[in-house]
């Protein structure tokens, strides 16, 4: 029988995991170990490619090539469905894989049916997944390859998800508006519904929790928000606005001005708005002109995202965006970890995002 990372990792004492970086070089992977792991590697005869160990992570085949699916089912991704996120991330994933000569294949499917022929037809080792998908189908997916989510809508079991931690997020956004003198902060969210980046309009007949959550995208971005706005023992109070849309009835513009007319209609107007994205930031600008309000005199904002548009407005607007390049080496490390040990126990990574500063934060004297 070959020799498995499970072998050697035994024979060492570590775990496959740790076995499978070193055999690939990465850098978290001291140098000793590097040298241990390679020396009894050789020794039990595990497999050489181009004179470097390697460890077999295509199904069937002989090399050492991840091919990854990155696919949209149903509804295509625009720019309110995080089309720049999409490019972003396919672009980093991409130069990440082909160090190895690994291919990653962004394609459309108009149902859940013809993906699940591409995954058998073209034997992917695992589709990276930016779109809330039915439990239903997940637990098929799951039956083919290895799944990976690139979202923060964490809630499916069995698989495995990257994203940024959003309660670190919050606190740095507050922190920093906090020492701009800001004191009345107000969180801004939607609770899409039949939105365009759904995979389906509605829900299945009988949904289960994880359905139900997935909807509403940026659920954790609300909790997180939640944590600090209601949940602490002590200290100010920073309200949350959730507005509730319907797609097929209701425009972007509709409910950012409700959130507007509720924000307005608190008894501390606040002086900074925290938007869950970057095309409601960029709605809620547009109105405040509108309404012969400034930003950000009148009121400063902070988006998540961070989008070529968002930046170029005047003012720039201060974005949370995620770390690209992180997410673009460890999707596929999550890939191969799960080939090297099937039976892995899925984990949920969460990284922490970065603050970019643009102009519209302003100072606030006490």
């Amino acid at each position: 029988m070959p020799v498995t990372l499970q072998d050697i990792a035994a024979e060492l004492n570590i775990s496959a995991m740790t076995v499978s970086r070193a055999l690939r070089g990465v850098s978290r992977v001291s140098p000793q170990m590097h040298q241990r792991v390679r020396d009894t590697a050789m020794r039990m005869g595990y497999q050489t490619s181009r004179g470097v160990l390697v460890p077999l992570t295509a199904r069937g085949t002989t090399g050492h090539s991840l091919k990854l699916l990155m696919p949209t089912v149903v509804h295509r991704l625009g720019v309110d469905g995080g089309s720049w996120y999409l490019d972003q991330l396919t672009a980093v994933m991409r130069d990440r894989l082909e160090l190895s000569n690994g291919v990653l294949i962004e394609q459309h499917f108009p149902d859940l049916k013809s993906l699940k022929r591409e995954i058998k037809k073209g034997r992917f080792h695992g589709i990276v997944l930016l779109q809330p998908q039915p439990e239903a189908w997940i637990e098929e997916l799951k039956k083919l390859t290895n799944v990976v989510y690139a979202v923060e809508f964490d809630h499916h079991r069995g698989v495995d998800c990257v994203y940024s931690n959003e309660h670190r997020s919050a606190v740095m956004v507050l922190e920093h508006l906090l020492d701009h003198g800001h004191k009345n902060i107000a969180w801004f969210g939607v609770l899409d519904r039949n939105a365009s980046f759904h995979a389906i309009g509605q829900m299945p007949e009988k949904p289960t929790v994880a359905d139900i959550q997935s909807v509403t995208v940026h659920g954790a971005r609300h909790g997180a928000w939640a944590n600090l706005a209601y949940c602490q023992w002590d200290g100010p109070s920073y309200p949350l606005i959730l507005v509730q849309r319907d797609w097929q009835e209701q425009s972007l513009e509709d409910v950012v001005n409700e959130g507007l007319d509720r924000m307005l209609a608190l008894p501390k107007i606040p002086t900074a708005v925290v938007c869950s994205c970057d095309p409601v930031a960029i709605m809620l600008a547009e109105i405040l002109k509108q309404r012969g309000m400034s930003v950000p005199g009148d009121m400063s904002l902070v988006t998540y995202g961070g989008a070529d548009e968002a930046r170029r407005m005047t003012p720039a607007l201060t974005s949370v965006q995620m770390p690209m390049q992180t997410l673009g080496k460890l999707i596929p490390e999550l890939v191969e970890r799960k080939l090297a040990d099937p039976q892995a126990a899925s984990v949920s990574v969460q990284i922490e995002a970065t603050l970019w500063q643009g102009a519209s934060v302003a100072h606030r004297s006490a």
